[in-house]
């Protein structure tokens, strides 16, 4: 009988959710939109560019600024050379996108941004900047080839950050999933990493920010990743998505160098067991010897054995 009540009440609480979204709705004053415009940053290494945000927010104040991830984009400008591939993979308003171009002015930048305002608007910043090897692909990358479901808020005034492919489940947390509840869908093209490694030169630096499904980007990534050995900044979501890219990138020889003490998202850079100039890049923009895992070589079970130089 208790098991019946706790079904009952499950079900009327379900029916009922979508009454007291309405009521909410109806009760809470309209987000006034978002308006954008245009801002030149100022510091950091993109500054001199020109990138579409938010105004009035606190993000846009951060990016013009030139103090928008600081002291990661500070490794990121000790660890590109002029002549590099770039791919930035997650692209939201350009603000890596447009780093990597003015640090690699030589090379390419690869940026890969399904949400169609997105990819739009760092399009437009780069032909702005006249960054001209910027190529911006409307496309996810994913671990498999062809059309999925990308959840994104289409409305105005949304946390637009947050988008992600529905078979990835996106950010597992409370206030991940109830940003979720009213996000639309779309259907999108995917690629892998593994699909574009006939079509480019060797990459030498990629960033990865894509909402959870980071584990599936790299394994289906492999054979690009085992070949260029890139430098990978990931920007993880959770305990669970961190071991799953770890999983696969010490199998393939890469140590993990934290370079922030974050809790709610951690940025780490994975970079080849051999690349002692990264770790010496993230030593001087710390300013102190920085904790690294997987530095051994894998064990026969086919697990590397963290160790930190800290």
């Amino acid at each position: 009988m208790s098991q019946f009540k706790q079904q009952l009440q499950e079900t009327c609480r379900n029916a009922l959710r979508p009454v007291a979204r309405g009521v909410r709705s109806l009760l809470t004053p309209p987000t006034p939109p978002i308006e954008f415009d245009w801002h030149t940053i100022e510091g950091g290494p993109a500054a001199g560019a020109e990138v579409m945000l938010p105004r009035n927010t606190s993000i846009a104040t951060a990016i013009t600024a030139g103090d928008y991830e600081q002291k990661i984009l500070q490794v990121v400008q000790n660890l590109v050379s002029a002549s590099d591939i770039c791919l930035d993979i997650g692209g939201h308003y350009g603000c890596y996108t447009l780093s990597l171009a003015k640090l690699a002015n030589q090379g390419q930048v690869h940026t890969f941004e399904p949400v169609p305002a997105h990819a739009d608007r760092i399009r437009k910043a780069a032909i702005r900047s006249e960054l001209k090897h910027v190529t911006v692909h409307q496309v996810a990358v994913a671990g498999q080839v062809g059309e999925m479901t990308l959840q994104f808020a289409e409305a105005e005034g949304s946390d637009d950050s947050m988008a992600f492919l529905d078979a990835y489940g996106g950010v597992d947390t409370p206030a991940a999933h109830e940003h979720y509840r009213n996000f639309s869908r779309t259907k999108v093209e995917a690629i892998t990493l593994d699909s574009l490694e006939s079509e480019l030169p060797a990459v030498q630096f990629m960033k990865i920010d894509a909402e959870g499904a980071e584990a599936a980007i790299l394994a289906a990534g492999v054979n690009l990743i085992s070949h260029c050995k890139p430098r990978l900044l990931l920007e993880l979501h959770g305990i669970y998505e961190a071991l799953a890219c770890a999983e696969i990138l010490a199998k393939l020889d890469y140590r993990a160098i934290l370079l922030t003490d974050q809790k709610t998202t951690l940025p780490i850079l994975w970079a080849s067991r051999d690349d002692d100039d990264a770790v010496h890049a993230v030593k001087k923009v710390l300013g102190r010897e920085p904790v690294v895992m997987f530095e051994q070589t894998a064990v026969s079970s086919g697990h590397s054995a963290p160790a930190s130089d800290a």
